[in-house]
């Protein structure tokens, strides 16, 4: 089995459809997929029935911002109102998540204007031009747009060399033209997930610009606040981070968790089905389809374990 349990649509900063999502999915092999939009659901429906076309497995998915200060002195305020990047994954009330989802969804439309204006007076663009491209990258839909929209328009316009690029110089947090989104409390985020009846997983969590101390001090904390599992790094981060994280995970008794974090065309470096190896101490110390997919689900669809 192949798993995907981490990818965006143009519900949110993605660039396919989740039908075509699921299509590609589908022709990487993947046989169980998570549509994971930032702060909505609105791409599931559309997906779970690509899936059923496809006889693949959908799961309910959500990735939601969620505030987060890491205990202690860390200084600089790299640590204080971290946005941290929380999935839902299985979760079955979807009214519930849609109703709390929705006022995050509402901030992102002002967050992305705000944003577009520092970089206008930054880079002396016209508004009104700069802020349609972005529109056109997120579909004309203002709540979609997302920082990964607003960093593929720059490249495209010359202002950067890469999308990487853009994020490193005005985007990522405490550059200039940042702007903070609306957020839930991690610890808020965590209860949601779980009064949904889904699991919680952090997710990418060598992605906040920390230290690795850091980095353990919040899958500490996010396994504190009652979280079920962290997602493992890509296989091309340095392997000492992909055991540090690991042994993280293991310390704190967490399921390791695994997806490709697929954009599409805005970040071509993410493809769908590339996915971290679930090594040694993975294995040893939980299943990820006992965590996530439950054994009533392992049972209706004959899956081993």
């Amino acid at each position: 089995m192949k798993f995907d349990l981490h990818c965006h649509s143009t519900c949110s900063d993605g660039t396919y459809a989740p039908t075509e999502v699921v299509q590609r999915a589908h022709a990487a092999g993947v046989n169980v997929l998570a549509l994971t939009d930032h702060d909505t659901l609105a791409g599931i429906d559309e997906a779970r029935a690509a899936a059923i076309a496809c006889d693949m497995q959908l799961i309910n998915g959500v990735e939601i911002s969620c505030e987060h200060t890491l205990i202690g002195g860390y200084g600089k305020n790299k640590s204080t109102n971290k946005i941290i990047h929380v999935l839902g994954l299985d979760f079955t009330d979807r009214e519930k998540m849609h109703a709390t989802l929705q006022q995050l969804q509402d901030s992102r439309a002002t967050r992305g204007q705000r944003i577009t204006e520092k970089l206008s007076v930054l880079l002396d663009i016209n508004y009104d031009a700069l802020w349609q491209a972005v529109l056109d990258k997120a579909g004309g839909n203002p709540q979609a747009v997302g920082r990964a929209h607003i960093g593929q328009v720059l490249f495209e316009r010359g202002e950067v060399k890469t999308v990487q690029k853009a994020f490193d110089k005005y985007l990522a947090d405490n550059k200039p033209a940042y702007v903070a989104i609306d957020a839930l409390s991690m610890a808020d985020g965590i209860e949601l997930i779980h009064a949904c009846g889904g699991k919680a997983v952090l997710a990418h969590p060598t992605r906040y610009q920390l230290s690795a101390t850091r980095v353990r001090k919040l899958i500490e904390e996010f396994a504190g606040l009652g979280g079920d599992a962290c997602e493992l790094p890509s296989n091309s981060e340095p392997v000492s981070t992909r055991r540090m994280v690991d042994r993280s995970i293991a310390a704190h008794n967490l399921v390791a968790s695994i997806g490709s974090d697929f954009h599409g065309s805005n970040m071509p470096w993410r493809r769908l089905g590339d996915v971290p190896t679930m090594n040694l101490i993975s294995r040893e110390f939980g299943s990820l389809l006992q965590c996530f997919l439950k054994r009533k689900f392992i049972a209706e669809y004959s899956f081993e374990c």
